[in-house]
């Protein structure tokens, strides 16, 4: 019996291949124009590559599906590229000036959950001799397999001031996050819901204060930013007056919501969920642990210095930060506790505001 077993398994893999192990690496850029790739359980750079024509900026990132090509906002947000992740050759590429029409992204983008479009935010000026003529605001569409000379293959006007743009889990729709967010029909650019931020009608409360473009939903579907807001029934001077909260939009079932969790008193610039939904962690100058079960601040660390973008292990078991500077720092998730430190290679100037993405694909050698 024992033999027949290892001769049908030995039959199996002769026949279908080896199941190929996914491995999950992190993914950040640094100026003047790099992408590295992270393996974050042993703790090294495993793939670096140069952009090409990147303007000397790395912005908004985003891995495909089967995690073969990593997007790219670059050349000040001029050009969208796509790189393989095993050669870093160029396989994709959109500029977006269009002769006397100048293009301009402002961080948003992102690709279907099929891998096969990508969805960009778009800012539009016709220079013309005598003056600049302001166009619609727009979201184009590119083919990823258009190659090195990609033009959209649709476009719709666009609400100003989105700085976010998310594909729902079912691909069915595309959530683009301004003033408020929009819940946006991708082949139409109809808006069929609006979520309401900068239009919220909570009682005695200030209009919210929000920074975010760092696409960190990738472990959760669930993308999440601080929110600043000021109760104008309090006095100036009372602590209570002042709240930070956690907004939360579940790109699977589109719940939203927005929960105080804490008087304000340090700044937050991103935030991520855990695996299990039972905690937040935000960072800027310290990291913050969120109980999303109570809505309260669970623990906060000081951090060697300011980290821009976070970003957790599938497992939960431990947080990445980075951005603004030229490492990527590892805590565990339980206890805050520090547990490692990557330097960045390639004459790093710093990652900025670059996000920090998780690539899922079989183990780079």
């Amino acid at each position: 019996m024992r033999n027949l077993l290892i001769f049908l398994g030995s039959f199996f893999l002769i026949t279908h291949g080896a199941v190929a192990e996914t491995t999950e690496y992190l993914v950040t850029g640094t100026k003047p124009g790099y992408i590295h790739i992270l393996d974050m359980k042993q703790q090294k750079v495993v793939r670096s590559f140069a952009v090409p024509d990147a303007g000397r900026t790395i912005f908004s990132l985003a891995p495909s599906p089967d995690g073969k090509v990593i997007y790219v906002m670059t050349n000040r947000m001029k050009s969208l590229v796509g790189l393989d992740s095993d050669t870093g050759e160029q396989v994709f590429r959109a500029d977006f000036v269009d002769g006397d029409i100048r293009r301009q992204g402002f961080y948003a983008f992102d690709i279907s959950r099929d891998g096969k479009e990508l969805y960009v935010y778009q800012l539009s000026t016709q220079i013309l001799l005598s003056e600049y003529k302001q166009l619609p605001t727009r979201i184009a569409v590119y083919d990823t397999s258009s190659g090195l000379n990609a033009q959209p293959i649709r476009s719709f006007e666009a609400p100003r001031r989105i700085h976010m743009l998310m594909k729902s889990k079912d691909d069915k729709w595309l959530y683009a996050a301004g003033f408020d967010i929009y819940k946006m029909n991708p082949k139409t650019g109809e808006i069929v819901e609006t979520l309401p931020l900068r239009n919220w009608t909570l009682e005695n409360r200030s209009l919210p204060d929000v920074l975010d473009f760092w696409p960190l939903w990738d472990q959760t579907d669930i993308f999440s930013t601080p929110v600043f807001s000021v109760k104008t029934d309090k006095a100036p001077d009372d602590p209570e007056a002042y709240k930070t909260g956690l907004l939360t939009l579940n790109l699977d079932t589109g719940k939203y919501d927005i929960n105080d969790f804490e008087n304000t008193s340090v700044l937050i610039f991103s935030t991520v969920v855990s695996p299990n939904g039972k905690h937040a962690f935000g960072t800027y100058t310290q990291l913050s642990k969120i109980n999303l079960q109570t809505n309260t601040l669970e623990k906060r660390i000081d951090q060697d210095h300011t980290y821009y973008a976070i970003n957790i292990a599938g497992d939960g078991h431990e947080v990445y930060v980075g951005g603004a500077a030229c490492d990527v720092a590892t805590y565990d998730a339980e206890t805050l506790t520090k547990t490692g430190r990557i330097f960045l290679p390639m004459g790093c100037g710093d990652q900025s505001t670059s996000s920090l993405r998780i690539l899922r694909r079989e183990r780079l050698q």
